[in-house]
């Protein structure tokens, strides 16, 4: 589910996968738009309810988007058109932010994990 979000753009894993439904998504909306809002937030809760599996979806597609929000710009408020938001960081830094949360993540599991 984390990669649900770029399904607004033909050349991502999705996209490629889903090609068809990439290209309208991405031509009728734009890149980094409705796919990347408050909207997509809804889909885990719409396909999978109140569920374990619902929230592991929501994480997964939140973590997509706070990720576009260090490398770009997001918006996050759509249909509204002053809610771009982002934290453009530099190629070093957000590799270095992304490995200290993944390890931190990992971390997280194999604690919960072994209890």
């Amino acid at each position: 589910m984390a990669l649900l979000p770029d399904i607004d753009q033909a050349r991502s894993k999705l996209g490629n996968l889903a090609k068809p439904v990439s290209r309208a998504v991405q031509k009728g909306f734009g890149h980094r738009t409705i796919t990347h809002s408050w909207v997509i937030l809804l889909v885990p809760s719409l396909l999978f309810g109140n569920s374990p599996a619902a929230m592991a979806a929501l994480w997964g597609i939140l973590s997509h988007l706070i990720s576009d929000m260090l490398v770009g710009r997001i918006q996050l408020f759509w249909p509204l058109r002053f809610g771009w938001i982002g934290i453009p960081l530099s190629k070093r830094m957000y590799s270095a932010i992304d490995q200290i949360v993944f390890y931190a993540a990992l971390g997280y599991i194999v604690y919960t994990g072994y209890q």
